[in-house]
């Protein structure tokens, strides 16, 4: 009697890990449908370029695009103020007015709401870590990130790290998210101009009560905490000439 007791239990354990594991092999199969079918919604990169880029609630292209390996793309987006249209060689600006703007660096294409997708030839977009690099043939006086599905913005513990695509989408703290505001600054350094990305992050309380701390990207490309009344004076300054109350 034992032993047909131990038997009958022996058998309702290994039914029921075989039923765990169909479980769990239905809900992995299930997940990667998923990815799979929102994935296949969206365009393929290599179609994209001279098409115009549709409202950002209707035209999937908003969420990244396919490339030629069927690798999904992640889109980066950023409102717009200030676009213009740049004519090569000429440098002429055509204003366009304000809009939404969004990258897809690692398929080396610039997309702006109405206007159409554009690419830089001959650059390796995997090395365009930063927004105003990647502009192409528009331009901007101000991006500001803007939050969507999908992505994780980093924590708002930023100093001294490097700055990014995906730390240009703002950050993170205590469940809220801060967006991050870029503009291109540039300063002489006799008989040339050096030109960088000035990016900001707002955190209320960051540097403490009532202290007007700003998370920002200087010229060597690390985030840090400064005061944020600053701002213009670091933008068209040399670093060598700042004043220490800037810093």
């Amino acid at each position: 009697m034992l032993r047909r007791t131990g038997i009958l239990r022996l058998v309702a354990v290994v039914l029921a890990g075989v039923l765990v594991g169909a479980l769990l092999g239905w809900l992995a199969l299930r997940d990667r449908g998923a990815d799979d079918a929102g994935a296949s919604a969206l365009p393929a990169c290599a179609e994209l370029a001279g098409t115009g880029l549709g409202p950002l609630d209707e035209d999937p292209a908003w969420n990244g695009c396919l490339t030629a390996d069927g690798a999904a793309v992640r889109s980066y987006r950023y409102e717009c103020s200030g676009l213009r249209w740049i004519s090569f060689p000429s440098g002429d600006e055509q204003r366009l007015g304000d809009g939404h703007v969004v990258f897809l660096p690692d398929a080396g294409l610039t997309g702006a709401e109405g206007q159409p997708w554009v690419g830089e030839p001959g650059v390796r977009p995997g090395y365009l870590r930063t927004p105003f690099a990647m502009l192409v043939m528009y331009r901007c006086d101000e991006l500001r990130s803007l939050p969507h599905d999908g992505m994780q913005p980093p924590s708002c513990d930023l100093d001294d790290v490097p700055l990014d695509l995906l730390a240009t989408q703002g950050c993170t703290l205590e469940g809220e998210h801060h967006a991050a505001v870029g503009r291109s600054c540039s300063y002489p350094d006799f008989d040339i101009g050096v030109s960088w990305e000035q990016w900001s992050i707002a955190v209320p309380g960051l540097g403490g009560p009532g202290d007007a701390t700003v998370l920002e990207s200087g010229p060597d490309e690390q985030w840090w905490m400064v005061p944020g009344q600053y701002r213009d004076e670091r933008c068209a300054t040399p670093p060598d000439e700042w004043d220490p109350a800037w810093r």
